[in-house]
């Protein structure tokens, strides 16, 4: 079994406020749970209203597949117009 770490550092330039933020990762995370099923969580900024550092945990039994749903994902955010990927870790849990 393979367990891997995606952290998303994130900026919404668009948002205004805290709210705008709350808006913007509620849509992006649900879109992504329903598409990758995956695990999301805010981990940092959650005080800035235009920064979100994202970890996203995957579970599958091959690494390999592994990195290519992480690849998929991050391609997905940054197709997004609301959202900017600034950075991007991996880390491999298992």
């Amino acid at each position: 079994m393979a367990i891997g770490l995606l952290l998303l550092d994130c900026f919404m330039s668009e948002s205004q406020s805290l709210k705008d933020k709350r808006r913007i990762l509620s849509s992006l995370t649900e879109r992504l749970r329903r598409q990758f099923n995956v695990a999301i969580a805010e981990v940092e900024h959650q005080d800035q209203w235009q920064r979100a550092l994202l970890a996203i945990v995957f579970v599958n039994t091959n690494w390999r597949m592994l990195q290519s749903s992480m690849s998929k994902l991050t391609e997905y955010v940054d197709r997004d117009g609301r959202v900017e990927v600034t950075n991007t870790e991996t880390r491999q849990l298992c």
